[in-house]
């Protein structure tokens, strides 16, 4: 875990480092940090909300496969697959955002738990040398923890006086790195602030606003969650439910368990989730999508009816009836896809692909 928490660290960190040098303050470089890492995955997003959309469309198509076919699971999966494919369905393209969430997550804490690193850029033998001296003065339990900078920070501030070999400089820079936010210590742990409470040794501690932080990182995905089940009614009734209401419980519960700072990013993070999501809906409202496009389709199998009717009749009349029967059913099934695609093509902005014997196998 350590080290995959350092490998997308190091990248993050310089972020980090480039927005706290332009605010100089650690709350609101957290919240421009969390504003450009959702612009870098807004592409992605945009990709995720189409892929919300398309699969509003086959939706239908598919409980009528899984329904036609639930006795034979082998075919339903070939057939599901095979309406993926004519569709240029990808199950994978909805997820990758938010897989993406979690390297991100690991790569903030990182920098949170090496807040000199990151953002003092202090030099490794300097490091070595602080190290050394805090783990005389507050142990080796603290300075080989979780967030061992977070410890020596609060060291070196507390008692400057006994690192001065380091150099004044060192201590100077370090003194001036304030990660406090609107008077909260974006450092701490919340779930230390209520154990430190339910002890008894200091009851007041259980009224530290910094507990706050966790509920709200609750609340926003709560509501991101509501949102995403309001506009996506295909998971009405299915697993994706269950996960998108157990989602603020684990964000809860995760946000207490590390630093603020983690909590202030996932806060900020679901709430430019909402309002990007509430933005996209407007534009890509996968259920109002779907609702068009099975009328437009209801009206042009009616207009199809009408227009086989009317041409059975004509062929009957011109003696052509015998012709319009000796088209082959493959090429009436080439001619529905190929229409098929033409629509995907013009809806979704894709590259008409001509279709080929093999797509109708």
């Amino acid at each position: 875990m350590s080290f995959i928490m350092r490998l997308f660290g190091v990248p993050l960190g310089y972020i980090m480092w480039a927005m706290y040098q332009i605010v100089h303050n650690y709350g609101w470089a957290i919240i421009l940090f969390t504003i450009v890492t959702k612009l870098l995955l807004l592409p992605l997003s945009i990709k995720q909300q189409k892929s919300n959309v398309k699969m509003q469309i086959i939706q239908p198509k598919a409980k009528e496969i899984q329904e036609k076919y639930k006795n034979n699971p082998q075919k339903m999966n070939e057939e599901l697959q095979a309406l993926y494919q004519r569709e240029n369905y990808s199950m994978s393209a909805g997820c990758l955002p938010l897989l993406i969430q979690f390297p991100i997550i690991f790569g903030l804490l990182d920098v949170i738990y090496r807040p000199l690193t990151h953002l003092l850029h202090i030099s490794d033998a300097a490091m070595t040398q602080v190290t050394e001296i805090a783990t005389g003065l507050i142990g080796t339990a603290a300075t080989s923890g979780y967030a061992p900078e977070i410890a020596i920070l609060n060291s070196v501030k507390a008692n400057p006086d006994a690192y001065l070999a380091v150099g004044q400089e060192v201590i100077s820079t370090i003194q001036n790195l304030d990660m406090h936010f609107f008077g909260l210590d974006l450092s701490t742990f919340p779930n230390q602030v209520i154990q430190f409470g339910l002890s008894g040794e200091a009851l007041a501690s259980l009224l530290n606003p910094i507990i706050l932080i966790p509920i709200l990182s609750g609340l926003t995905s709560l509501l991101m969650s509501l949102i995403t089940l309001r506009n996506t009614p295909s998971a009405k009734g299915s697993g994706m439910t269950g996960m998108m209401l157990m989602m603020p419980l684990m964000s809860l519960w995760f946000t207490f368990m590390v630093p603020a700072g983690v909590g202030l990013y996932w806060t900020m993070s679901n709430v430019m989730s909402a309002v990007q999501s509430l933005i996209m809906n407007h534009f890509w409202n996968p259920k109002e999508i779907a609702e068009k496009l099975k009328k437009e389709e209801e009206e042009r199998r009616e207009r199809e009816r009408l227009e086989k009717i009317e041409a059975k009749k004509r062929a009957k009349e011109e003696g052509r009836e015998e012709d319009e029967k000796a088209l082959s059913q493959k090429e009436i099934n080439r001619r529905k896809l190929a229409e098929a695609r033409r629509r995907n093509a013009e809806k979704y902005g894709d590259e008409y692909v001509e279709v080929t014997d093999d797509d109708l196998k």
